[in-house]
């Protein structure tokens, strides 16, 4: 003890190693160093099991249809419904994989060129305040590289802060895209909306980018943009249980958002919720609805059964690659898709909600993933995304990368 009252910096040192110690227990990331079993199904549960999901849904395609599918864990903790193939889960961002091809099947009727002005397409006028006389572009838009970003402002829109919690926001799309980027919203704020580099210079994930691109696919198609993938997307491709908002799904499908009480050791309801930029993560569709549209990009833009969907040249635009400077990290990205080297993908967070999307068009394969537990920012959300993204996903890759 003398020792250490003469090194005083020792008993800080102490203080760190145990906190250290005892987080690594609370949230059991012990568990990632733990062996896993050899055999596939046995070493997902598992995996399931350490990041505490109450429940998930997992896919295969391989040569271009759908090998495998299988539920796991429960769609609702509280009745024992489990989850299959074909319980819907909200997707988080996973969703703008869908919002980009809305906006495309609108391209290849010639209703706007990528590199127009978005402005000549609203009704009312965007710009960064730093650069006037800067066009956005609608292929900014969709690789994320259009200056607009997510303010602190942004999560005050989930309705799950607010009482009542409602499923579904009561703010419109377009109350919300006013009052976020015009001049005179109340939200407007050039030092937090906005980036200071200019628009097409550099990667910056944006939600509200993408909320944007929504709002632009209802100006241009006369209809809301919820109804419009219904006709356009939904319907074509078989996805009919498939949705963007609760009012347009059987809840008793639904899986059932939840987080965990590392505390209790149990499961805690989150439940359903909305925000008014719906187009950037709110979609519902399952593992079995979503491979359908899936199918698209991985059949040169036809569908399971053969069927032309989108033109091959939509298809190649929307994957060619561009590597931009980032805000936060580098970018390799499409018009929607992001790239790891390997494969192209998309992954989705929310509160009670982790999803990815993996795919090859070289082999023909994919794997979806979604799950009604994570993605939360807070330390037992971060510990289970520890767990997706450390085991789970490099498994899974595994999986569809496998002979």
């Amino acid at each position: 003890m003398k020792w250490i009252k003469s090194h005083p910096w020792l008993t800080g040192l102490l203080f760190v190693l145990i906190a250290s110690i005892v987080f690594f227990f609370y949230t059991d990331l012990h568990l990632l160093y733990r062996s896993r079993p050899a055999e596939f199904e046995a070493a997902v549960t598992q995996d399931l099991q350490d990041a505490k999901m109450s429940g998930a849904a997992i896919l295969f395609v391989r040569d271009g249809q759908v090998e495998s599918a299988k539920g796991y864990g429960f769609a609702d903790v509280e009745s024992g419904r489990s989850v299959n193939p074909d319980t819907l889960f909200t997707v988080a961002s996973v969703s703008k994989t869908v919002t980009a091809t809305a906006l495309m099947t609108l391209y290849e009727q010639g209703k706007f060129g990528l590199d127009d002005d978005i402005n000549d397409y609203l009704p009312f006028d965007i710009r960064n305040p730093t650069y006037t006389d800067t066009p956005i572009t609608f292929r900014m838009l969709l690789s994320h590289t259009s200056s607009i970003i997510d303010s602190s402002a942004y999560d005050r829109f989930y309705t799950l802060k607010k009482t009542p919690v409602l499923p579904d926001s009561p703010i419109s799309l377009e109350f919300q895209m006013r009052d976020y980027l015009g001049v005179d919203g109340e939200w407007y704020d050039t030092e937090e909306n906005f980036l200071k580099e200019a628009p097409g210079a550099v990667y910056f994930y944006s939600n509200t980018g993408y909320g944007l691109i929504g709002y632009l696919v209802e100006q241009i198609s006369g209809m809301p943009f919820n109804e419009y993938c219904k006709q356009a997307i939904f319907e074509p491709l078989g996805m009919e249980h498939s949705a963007w908002l609760f009012k347009d799904v059987d809840t008793s499908l639904m899986a059932i958002p939840y987080g965990y009480n590392d505390l209790t050791r149990q499961p805690r309801v989150i439940g359903f919720y909305g925000y008014p930029t719906y187009p950037d993560g709110t979609l519902k569709t399952s593992v079995n609805e979503y491979a359908r549209f899936l199918s698209v990009f991985v059949n040169e833009g036809r569908t399971f059964e053969g069927e032309q969907f989108l033109k091959p040249e939509t298809v190649k635009e929307m994957l060619t690659l561009k590597n931009f400077p980032g805000i936060e990290s580098p970018a390799a990205v499409g018009l929607a898709w992001h790239f790891d080297g390997e494969s192209y993908l998309h992954t989705g967070g929310d509160p009670g909600i982790s999803t990815l999307v993996y795919f090859n068009p070289e082999t023909d394969r994919a794997v979806i993933f979604f799950s009604n537990s994570g993605g939360e920012y807070d330390i037992p959300g971060v510990a289970r995304l520890i767990f997706i993204d450390s085991k789970l996903s490099p498994l899974l890759i595994e999986k569809m990368n496998a002979p």
